[in-house]
């Protein structure tokens, strides 16, 4: 038993000191204090009423109407999943704000684990976890809400450990870590990180395949791959429920690629249209924020505090503490930054460390790795490389932000350094040729750093945004944006000399050794990293918690007076289609998600952008529109809005999509519906016209945002147009029989109602997703029996040691 205690004593040391750290980080969260983070906010409204009507009744809906007109809500507000890693997800955080300081322990836990697998002492472990998870992107997303990116991030590193073991044969850990890593990757559900771990998988493959054909085990290569194809479908299995429906969805969002042909550059790709995907590109010489962390200018809305020079310009007009607590510092190539990527300048010298120490197919997939993440992050600053993978390479055309692709670098070089340190402290490499490797590795390192401060020197400081400021402001700013980049540059050059100087003394003397300067070494990474992270994420970022929601404005509370049924609202006072305040007291027509429907951005660029369409908008039953003043916002009644429902005359058939949406700036919306030709088979009179100006049609009864009843009376046969975004999970029911749904005037609903009097119902039921949330319950039963069954048997094995 002595024996078992100390094999696991530094492991729960090393739990111990990552919860003192993430205990000391996010401390304000013990005084009733939360971040403000932007996209955890914004997702907030997304769903809004149905997240409402969740909390009132505990019924999850599968729409919501609070955005863009109306929208699946299975999208923004998931119903609880029966997958199993969503327990496991509780363990690993152990109970901790999974927003906040839970991520951030994850991340220190996943790198350890990691560290661990590779064959490093717990008290390497421990600094490789340290390097890692103080990364500045990891706080810098934490900090803007990006958590599922976050927490998927996290699990890359011990997947790839997983991974690796299993290709030593290490079967029994390897399969619990990958199966583990994997599960909690696809539920948190981040796919564009998910991706990029792919893009690393795959490359460790073929590294490890060309190594097998060359030391002739391809055997055991083919059965380890097999396993963990087995061990991928294993975890993914119980995610159907998510995974299977986004799919399906992702075919009408704007990721889906286009229904137009003449306005989307991409169509033939069905993607992105690659000038929005590509938006923030890094620039290539950016990327030596990767060592330098202020180069170029931190952020866009850096506090430089009262020393500065742009403080002192400032002061005589009463805004300096104003301005200087986030002024626009950065001026690299992105439209804007809460940060740099900074991977550490320790980390860049331990990576070029293992590029000269570490041997065999580590060093060759890590460094392709990581080269190939930076190249992919310059997006379209390196058009010929990137713009060849958006065509071709499989689904990538799905996603934008080319420079997240950075954490793929990140990861690399913090795993390759590790690896480096690993052989060192191994004493796996003779003395002399580490020696000799680290005054190279510091050579290249600090030179870069010095390079970089003369090439710095002579760069204009300029961002984008200057044009808009005084002449004597800009120069302010670029004074502070050179002094910056001067004082990094030599900090960097600090902490990599004081890191060569700890191995050193750890390989050639015998009164330090290893045992003392891997701890030397992990308190220069946290002071270095530490301090930058403290830069972007801070305990001023940190406000009270009833404080983190959106507040009404007089706007908003002015229409909230209006308890009818079923209305929206177009707020024309801030950026409509890229804000949620809005969504969150309201039925919106605009809105903020990355994955609204293709038809409905389309009518958005036709129709209600610049000059809005007074027509288009009052067909989406646009009651109140928020609009700038001399006096504030103001809210103004449409008194043309349609309403919920409304009969029409007459019917104008259209050949294509083009022509559908091309018709509405033309018709009478009031008594013409304009139809594609492919709906005919769903309507019995293809000519059907009504003359009864007596007919009516009403909403009478809103139970949630996916069922909604309406009582129609009318003399004659018509066709009646809902003022309700189309989509194929919405059914009819006319006195309870089920009758075909139309799709009209691009993007709503239409029905053939009979003459007389109906009460017309419309339901949304995704089936599709019932169906895949009981799968996921039998497949959830399926891995937790092996997964337990796997870790009875690591523990039988483990004693076996000890008897």
């Amino acid at each position: 038993m002595k024996s078992i205690w100390q094999s696991i004593w530094p492991h729960l040391v090393a739990v111990a000191i990552f919860l003192v750290l993430t205990g000391v980080y996010f401390s304000p969260l013990l005084s009733d204090k939360t971040l403000p983070q932007g996209d955890i906010l914004s997702s907030s409204a997304w769903g809004a009423d149905a997240r409402n009507h969740h909390a009132q009744t505990g019924e999850y809906v599968h729409w919501s109407n609070s955005m863009f007109s109306g929208m699946p809500h299975n999208y923004t507000f998931t119903p609880q999943t029966n997958n199993i890693f969503r327990h496991v997800s509780n363990i690993v955080t152990l109970g901790m704000p999974i927003n906040t300081a839970g991520v951030f322990f994850v991340f220190l836990l996943g790198f350890y684990i990691f560290m661990i697998s590779i064959g490093c002492s717990p008290w390497l472990a421990i600094v490789g976890a340290i390097a890692y998870a103080l990364g500045s992107y990891n706080l810098v997303i934490i900090d803007a809400g990006h958590v599922t990116k976050a927490l998927v991030m996290s699990t890359m590193a011990p997947l790839l450990g997983g991974i690796m073991l299993c290709y030593k044969g290490k079967y029994i850990p390897g399969i619990i870590l990958t199966l583990i890593a994997t599960g909690l990757n696809i539920y948190w559900n981040h796919q564009q990180i998910s991706y990029y771990l792919i893009i690393m998988i795959a490359l460790l493959a073929i590294v490890y395949l060309v190594y097998a054909i060359k030391e002739h085990t391809i055997i055991n290569y083919l059965k380890s791959s097999a396993i963990l194809i087995v061990v991928a479908l294993l975890a993914i299995a119980p995610a159907v429920d998510k995974l299977i429906p986004t799919l399906d969805y992702t075919k009408d969002s704007i990721r889906g690629g286009a229904v137009l042909q003449n306005n989307d550059k991409n169509a033939a790709n069905n993607g992105l249209d690659i000038d929005y995907a590509f938006q923030w590109s890094y620039g290539k010489g950016e990327s030596i924020t990767l060592l330098v962390p202020n180069y170029y200018g931190g952020s866009s809305h850096y506090n430089i505090g009262e020393n500065s020079n742009s403080y002192k310009a400032l002061r005589q007009t009463g805004q300096a503490r104003q301005i200087c607590q986030a002024a626009p510092m950065y001026w690299g190539k992105q439209p804007f930054t809460s940060g740099p990527v900074y991977a550490g300048a320790i980390v860049c010298f331990l990576f070029v460390l293992g590029l000269i120490l570490v041997k065999g197919k580590q060093r060759w997939w890590l460094t392709i790795a990581a080269l190939l993440g930076l190249l992919m992050a310059w997006g379209n600053n390196f058009e010929a490389f990137n713009n060849f993978l958006f065509y071709h390479l499989p689904l990538y055309n799905k996603f934008r932000t080319p420079s997240m692709a950075l954490v793929i670098t990140t990861l690399a070089m913090t795993m390759l350094g590790a690896f480096a340190l690993r052989d060192i402290a191994n004493n796996k490499i003779p003395k002399q040729n580490v020696t000799k490797a680290i005054f190279i590795a510091f050579g290249v390192t600090a030179g870069i750093c010095f390079v970089a401060l003369i090439v710095g020197l002579g760069a204009s400081y300029e961002a984008a945004t200057d044009a808009q400021l005084p002449n004597w402001l800009q120069q302010a700013f670029a004074e502070d944006r050179k002094s910056m980049l001067v004082s990094d540059s030599f900090r960097s050059i600090l902490f990599i000399l004081l890191a060569a100087i700890a191995l050193l003394l750890g390989v050639k003397s015998n009164k330090v050794g290893m045992k003392y300067a891997i701890p030397i070494l992990g308190v220069l990474i946290l002071i270095d990293m530490w301090s930058v992270d403290k830069r972007f994420l801070n305990n001023d970022n940190f406000i009270p918690e009833r404080k983190a929601t959106f507040q009404p404005t007089e706007a908003n509370k002015a229409i909230l007076t209006d308890t009818t049924l079923n209305y929206r609202v177009l707020n024309l006072t801030t950026n409509t289609f890229n804000e949620s305040q809005t969504s969150y007291f309201h039925n919106s027509v605009g809105g903020y998600n990355p994955a609204k429907l293709r038809r409905y951005q389309d009518i958005i660029e036709h129709y209600l952008t610049g000059q809005v369409n007074p027509n288009v908008m009052s067909m989406l039953n646009t009651k109140y529109v928020i609009l700038n003043t001399q006096e504030g916002a103001s809210v103004q009644r449409n008194v043309d809005a349609m309403g919920n429902a409304w009969f029409v005359n007459n019917i104008k058939w259209v050949d294509t999509p083009d022509e559908e949406i091309a018709a509405l700036a033309d018709i009478n919306i009031k008594t013409t519906a304009v139809i594609d030709k492919c709906w005919q088979n769903n309507i019995t009179n293809t000519n059907l016209t009504m003359n009864d100006s007596t007919a009516t049609i009403q909403l009478t009864q809103y139970p949630n945002p996916a069922n909604l009843i309406y009582k129609s009376v009318s003399q004659e046969e018509g066709l009646v147009m809902f003022s309700e975004v189309y989509y194929k999970t919405w059914k009819a029911y006319i006195d309870g029989k089920e009758a075909p749904l139309l799709r009209a005037n691009y993007i709503l609903r239409a029905l053939q109602v009979p003459a007389g009097t109906h009460t017309i119902e419309l339901k949304c039921v995704d089936q599709l997703f019932n169906r895949m949330h009981k799968l996921s319950l039998i497949f959830s039963i399926l891995v937790g029996t092996v997964l337990l069954a796997m870790i009875a048997l690591a523990i039988y094995k483990s004693k076996k040691q000890y008897v």
